[in-house]
């Protein structure tokens, strides 16, 4: 039971108990709806918005309450070359400290200064142009509209890519938000390239830059918990450099400077000393599919067990893995099940570029277990080719997981990589020999050019053909592309533009839906994904969408059908089970939306939008204490989530925690800016409750004011629970 402070005549316990139960679910009907249309329209689509776009202001180096983000003792490199300084040089020419880093004349690509930088969208209506000023580089967007040419130009301030594969740039909006520029320089092509343009979204046409992306681009920066892509910009560490594989090098410093006669490292992390599950998860807190967060922000350090920290994302096909999965396919690899020893420092000197390696280095790193008379193939092949381990059996393959549009092609790598998997792949002994037959003179080698040239390209039709078949276009589209290599006719290259279309088509009626859906057409979005998965019927975020478009329209049965399809056909995807626990919640079934929730949440184990509609649920079951704890959660994740701190206020109030409930409830009100109705009153009841009838006092003015110019017929109420207060607050000043 709750307290009651302030009663008067018409005023008893039982009318203030009513007030908060009608307020709860005035609150429930806005943040679910309790109806169909109102809730499940609204709860994953709200999710492609930032969900701090609640008004709040707060500084990007704090939440509501004032907490600033701490530094745990990160200091960037240059405090590490006190000590190491050839180190720290070596390291500066690597990829990994290139990873993330401002746009500086010498090492911006020269196409910005050309006449020519210009690239066309496939939208007749679009292009962007790549402009240099001074020091300074820009990305225009200039889109013809009814009312004009209509021109968005933005600095780039920030590029991702090691400067040899490709740049993607960065622009800082409004509020320290920091957004990805859709056009990229593609290195090996010399060509600008764009990555997916999404139709409808004007200005730059520039996307979110997320927090787990930038993680591994860098090795610290102040990040606001709850924001899509909002940080602090004085506070980067940029590109992967020391303290990423070390850990923070505060205490390691402030101990060496105090100690500088001291003989061995303390206070800091020596990869090469750790367990190897240990020594690897270094490398793999990147390099693997480690995406989805298990707690808050940046808290893996070195040493520590990554699964603590992360959920790993495990693939059927390798064309949905994260950008770089490399460690699931050593993982496979005999030489890696057989060798305890094997990790990723074996083949990589983390420390040197690759470059300066040498090109006899991944052939030295097999012969540390591997004699080449090991190899049952060395008596048949060339003795020039046979020291080449690593083409046979680490073949270089077309990664289509990072992809641009150029000007005439689209769904193009901008490079290749090595197959991680070490193991037999007779197309890859093929290549060899070919390479080496092309570089022979004679009749001989020529016929053996032409008759290995030809099986190759077999080799990836037949692979692209049972890859389409599978509905695998863009595997499909790598598998063409490795066919190109061995024989670029008409026939490879019209298959190539076929496959290519059938993905673009699939692309754009997706984008097409989620437009249709932002302006709630939903039976026009129903039949744009029913299209979607008539071409690629295993698309799990189809299914997902097309369940939630299902229960918006009324259609219980064909909702859950393609709701439950989302796991079975990714089940790392949580949306099936968290919007079927929403269905099922609305529906009055709380037992069954429990456990869907709670098969959500393995799946997105830091998901404040799971967590507080878990909230929602154990409340109406009647388990307070656990939906506390889930709300908390909520907010913990997303500081600024108006819905879960309004919930977290009343739960606590139910509970008879007024005094605990009013911290939370100025939270709510600060969220609003002090501008909903609803939010002030409870604050005022809240505070009323805790014994600070001065405050709720001033909180039901405010409220007072707002319901007089928006609302008129909640001013009587309102004006008699101020004269409550009031007389409470004359009472106690006595």
């Amino acid at each position: 039971m709750h307290s009651i402070v302030v009663t008067n005549e018409g005023d008893d316990p039982g009318s203030a108990r009513r007030r908060l139960t009608s307020r709860r679910q005035r609150l429930v009907a806005i943040v679910g709806g309790l109806t169909v249309c109102a809730a499940t329209a609204v709860w994953w689509f709200s999710r492609a918005a930032d969900s701090t776009s609640s008004g709040a202001s707060a500084q990007v180096d704090a939440d509501p309450l004032g907490q600033e983000i701490v530094n745990p003792g990160y200091l960037g490199p240059e405090a590490c070359a006190e000590c190491h300084a050839e180190r720290v040089a070596a390291m500066r020419g690597s990829r990994h400290f290139r990873t993330c880093r401002l746009p500086e004349v010498e090492a911006m690509p020269s196409a910005f200064s050309e006449g020519n930088a210009v690239f066309a969208a496939r939208d007749p209506q679009l292009r962007f142009e790549m402009t240099r000023d001074g020091d300074g580089f820009f990305q225009t967007a200039i889109e013809q509209t009814p009312a004009g040419e209509r021109r968005t130009k933005s600095r780039i301030d920030m590029v991702l890519g090691a400067g040899s594969a490709d740049d993607v740039y960065l622009t800082w909006h409004d509020d320290n938000r920091l957004r990805e520029l859709p056009i990229a320089w593609m290195y090996a092509s010399h060509q600008w390239g764009a990555s997916p343009i999404v139709p409808h979204s004007g200005g730059d046409f520039s996307r979110e830059m997320t927090a787990r992306c930038m993680e591994c681009h860098n090795t610290w920066f102040a990040y606001m918990p709850g924001s899509v892509n909002q940080y602090r910009p004085d506070s980067f560490v940029r590109g992967v450099t020391c303290e990423k594989c070390h850990g923070p090098g505060r205490d390691h410093v402030a101990y060496h400077r105090d100690h500088p006669d001291a003989r061995s490292g303390q206070a800091i992390v020596h990869p090469g000393q750790l367990p190897r599950e240990r020594h690897i998860e270094v490398c793999t807190q990147c390099h693997s599919n480690a995406v989805k967060e298990r707690g808050p922000f940046s808290r893996y350090r070195p040493g520590e067990p990554l699964e603590s920290y992360y959920r790993t994302h495990v693939t059927t096909y390798n064309e949905d893995d994260h950008v770089a999965n490399q460690i699931q396919y050593l993982r496979e690899s005999k030489c890696f099940q057989h060798n305890e020893t094997l990790t990723c420092t074996t083949c990589h000197d983390p420390h040197r570029p690759r470059q300066a390696q040498g090109s006899g280095s991944l052939h030295d790193a097999c012969l540390k277990c591997h004699q080449p008379a090991n190899c049952p193939d060395q008596p048949r092949i060339p003795v020039a080719v046979r020291d080449n381990c690593v083409g046979c059996h680490m073949p270089q393959y077309v990664k289509i997981n990072v992809i641009f549009q150029t000007q005439d092609d689209n769904f193009v790598p901008p490079l290749t990589r090595s197959q991680h998997r070490i193991a037999v792949y007779p197309a890859a002994r093929q290549e060899v020999l070919l390479d080496w037959h092309r570089t022979q003179p004679g009749g001989e080698s020529r016929d053996q050019v032409e008759r290995l040239r030809a099986s190759l390209a077999q080799h990836w039709l037949d692979e692209a053909e049972g890859y389409r078949r599978q509905h695998r276009f863009l595997a499909s589209v790598a598998a063409l592309r490795e066919a190109l290599r061995f024989d670029s006719g008409p026939a490879v290259r019209d298959r190539l533009r076929e496959t290519v279309a059938i993905q673009e088509q699939i692309d754009a009626d997706w984008f097409e839906a989620l437009h249709q859906i932002d302006e709630q057409r939903f039976a026009d979005a129903i039949a744009m994904l029913r299209n979607v998965l008539k071409a690629k019927p295993d698309l799990a975020r189809a299914h997902g969408k097309l369940g939630t478009a299902y229960a918006v329209t009324g259609q219980r049965e064909l909702a859950a059908l393609h709701l439950r399809k989302v796991i079975e056909c990714d089940p790392f995807d949580g949306y099936g089970e968290a919007m079927l626990g929403w269905l099922a919640y609305l529906d009055g079934r709380a037992e069954e939306a429990l456990e869907h929730y709670h098969r959500a949440r393995e799946i997105e184990p830091y998901d404040a939008q799971i967590q507080f509609r878990m909230g929602l649920v154990l409340e109406r079951l009647g388990r307070l204490p656990e939906a506390v704890e889930h709300y908390r959660l909520s907010l913990e994740i997303e500081p600024r989530r108006a819905d879960a701190c309004a919930s977290l206020v009343q739960a606590l109030r139910r509970q008879g925690r007024a005094e605990e409930a009013v911290g939370f409830a100025r939270r709510s009100a600060r969220l609003s800016e002090d501008r909903d109705i609803d939010a002030l009153m409870t604050l005022a009841e809240t505070c009323s409750e805790a014994g600070l009838v001065r405050e709720a006092v001033g909180a039901a003015e405010r409220a007072l004011g707002l319901a007089l110019k928006s609302e008129p017929p909640r001013a009587p109420d309102i004006r008699r629970r101020l004269k409550a207060f009031q007389a409470a607050a004359s009472k106690s000043a006595k």
